[in-house]
């Protein structure tokens, strides 16, 4: 079964029309056609559109529709075990990467005895790429000028 028939199954259950789950989570009608035609739509609106029919956000509907929704998305069959072996490994590499720059970015913090505020930049920072850009290119900028020598222009003498 699909999250979008699932999706369909539970609302009709709950007796809704597409207008009425549009009332009541207001929203558009279209949001909710988009969910049942399996359009694109991030699982935080599915999961709206299932608090507004009642479901709770532990409860085993909302569970079964996620994972129906992340194998559609991913294009990975979970109930398949041949398919879960090569996104096991997929990640597993990923972990041991993340892995590995977590303990880098651990040792530079230590190693450079950061303080609180330091940390919140470096936090901010990570968090928006166009601050990311503008440190690379203040960086690349001091590079250049660091090997280039230095020449000093004095003023002639009348």
């Amino acid at each position: 079964m699909q999250y979008t028939q699932l999706f369909r199954r539970l609302r009709e259950q709950k007796g809704l029309s597409h207008e009425a789950l549009a009332k009541l989570a207001h929203c558009h009608r279209n949001t909710v056609v988009n969910v049942e035609t399996g359009r694109r739509v991030k699982f935080k609106t599915i999961a709206g559109l299932m608090g507004k029919m009642g479901y709770a956000t532990n409860s085993p509907e909302l569970a079964s529709l996620a994972l129906l929704w992340l194998e559609s998305v991913s294009g990975v069959d979970l109930a398949d075990p041949a398919t879960l072996g090569p996104a096991r490994q997929k990640l597993a590499v990923y972990n041991r990467a993340a892995g590995q720059a977590v303990q880098h970015l651990t040792e530079t913090v230590r190693r450079a005895r950061l303080n609180e505020r330091e940390i919140r930049l470096l936090a901010y920072t990570a968090q928006h790429p166009e601050m990311l850009a503008i440190i690379d290119s203040i960086r690349d900028l001091l590079r250049d000028t660091a090997t280039e020598p230095v020449v000093l222009k004095v003023a002639e003498d009348k």
